[in-house]
């Protein structure tokens, strides 16, 4: 079956610090799968194929990359399954546009949807859109299962585990949700050959920051932990599942001689959880005499980096990590399940600094019920985290996001409309100017005024006890390299002002 996948293009605010090009790990793999499994398959990504394009969208917004247009047009004509990932629910109204674009060029195609947003909001993605079906969680051995019934015309719907699709009378039917693969290590590595993957590479464009022609790789999958905010307990389940050390290493080994990676960014949502784990990993990097520098971007929990794992962290090339403990304040951790305490994440950076890697911290304020009084406890941390070593921080402002405990919790209270605007919404982490309150406490205008305090805060203390960290951060912008997330931030502004230069 001539099967195509598309990566869509990505909306993002006008005024964004965050980069958002990102090679597509995840539609990488399920390429490498649908290909080991004899299909024909080709792949559209919209980003990766116009990284140095821009349209001007509503909302006072830039969609990067290919046009929805362009897009549908590169889509070869004798394609009979077309698959569309959608991420990140802020990407789904352009998700949904692009869907009912191709369905009127396609209308015969088999048409899978698929992703976190998808997972999250099965039922609205199926009936919302033009979509056949879509695939739900893990998506590798789903999607091969409905490409080979198709192929041999033997589809039934009803039968296949992990999926949602429209019955006859166009509403939404969701499957039992398929078990998740236990064994990582047979998974076919991803079909990076098929994608634009050198439009990044030469850009230095990942996960983290630009530390040279960087690849994507996921050492483990899914997380123990159960926090109210996060959808991953939906998408990936809680059960965390790592891959052979030596595998894994085999597979740098290739990415480093066929596309002369020299640095990796971890996809993982929480990549160390068992110390045994990362030390073996971080043994065997030394023991095979391996040389390569890699980043743990994402946001990874603090119980298991002492001052051991952190030496070997740095020895083995880790450079850049970032710390998820979301509040200071133990009211706010044990409302959301986080399960850590300041204390120990304070001793973590401590470790991680003194031992040479450059730290980055993630804040969220406006949690339902946060007071003030917990906001200042947050300050506080904060604070701390500055003096402890931490280089850089993000404060966002707390969104009910589809899939999430607290997202079904507030969407039943206060009837959540979701619309385009509330979509958009979403994007407030790129963008505190769009910063919405969920606390009955702040209006959104003290949110946004409650988040910059942080912000202030932090690099305030930071900057107290280390004042030459602000002069090297510009020095490295201006050589063209990057060390910390605030460097990888200020690039994508000049970036951004650049292409402003160019469009006038």
């Amino acid at each position: 079956v001539k099967v195509c996948l598309i990566r869509p293009s990505i909306v993002v605010p006008a005024n964004n610090q965050t980069s958002m090009f990102t090679p597509p790990l995840g539609l990488a793999y399920v390429a490498g799968t649908l290909r080991e499994g004899g299909h024909d398959v080709s792949f559209i990504d919209g980003v990766g194929e116009a990284l140095d394009t821009r349209h001007t969208v509503k909302n006072d917004c830039f969609l990067y990359g290919l046009s929805l247009e362009d897009i549908v047009k590169r889509i070869p004509s004798d394609t009979q399954v077309i698959g569309v990932a959608c991420g990140f629910s802020f990407e789904w109204p352009t998700c949904r546009d692009l869907i009912g674009d191709i369905r009127e060029k396609f209308p015969e195609a088999l048409l899978i949807g698929g992703g976190e947003h998808v997972t999250a909001m099965p039922v609205q993605s199926i009936e919302e859109s033009e979509l056949d079906l879509g695939v739900l969680g893990e998506g590798e051995e789903t999607a091969l299962e409905v490409v080979n019934a198709f192929a041999t015309g033997t589809m039934d719907k009803t039968l296949i585990e992990g999926i949602v699709y429209k019955d006859s009378n166009g509403k939404a039917e969701s499957n039992p949700r398929r078990a998740r693969k236990r064994d990582l290590d047979n998974i076919p590595v991803p079909a990076w050959d098929i994608t634009p993957i050198e439009n990044y590479l030469e850009r230095g464009f990942g996960f983290g920051v630009d530390r040279g022609r960087s690849m994507p790789l996921m050492a483990s999958r899914g997380c123990p932990y159960q926090c109210t905010f996060c959808s991953n307990p939906l998408m990936w389940t809680t059960r965390w599942i790592a891959r052979d050390p030596d595998l894994l290493l085999d597979e740098i080994v290739a990415y480093q001689e066929q596309y002369k990676a020299v640095n990796f960014d971890f996809y993982d949502l929480t990549a160390i959880v068992k110390k045994s784990w990362i030390v073996d990993f971080c043994h065997k990097i030394e023991k095979r005499g391996l040389t390569f520098t890699w980043q743990l971007p994402s946001g990874t929990r603090s119980e298991a980096i002492d001052d051991e794992v952190a030496g070997l962290l740095f020895k083995s090339g880790c450079r850049n990590l970032s710390y998820s403990p979301e509040s200071g304040s133990p009211g706010v951790l044990a409302r959301i399940k986080k399960k850590i305490t300041a204390d120990s994440v304070i001793e973590s950076i401590s470790s991680s600094f003194a031992q040479g890697m450059n730290v980055k911290c993630n804040i969220i304020f406006g949690f339902p019920g946060e007071t003030l009084k917990e906001v200042v406890e947050s300050y506080r941390f904060i604070i701390r985290m500055g003096f402890a070593g931490a280089y850089d921080i993000s404060v966002w402002a707390f969104s009910p996001y589809p899939g999430s405990e607290l997202f079904e919790q507030i969407r039943d209270e206060k009837g959540i409309v979701l619309d385009d605007k509330y979509y958009d919404s979403l994007r407030s982490y790129a963008d505190a100017s769009r910063t919405v309150s969920y606390s009955k406490n702040f209006s959104d205008k003290k949110l946004k005024t409650l988040r910059w305090i942080g912000v202030v805060l932090f690099y305030s203390s930071a900057w107290a006890r280390r004042p030459l960290r602000p002069f090297k951060m510009v020095l490295n912008v201006l050589r063209g390299t990057q060390e910390s997330r605030s460097e990888m931030a200020l690039a994508n502004i000049l970036r951004r002002k650049k292409l402003d230069s160019s469009n006038a």
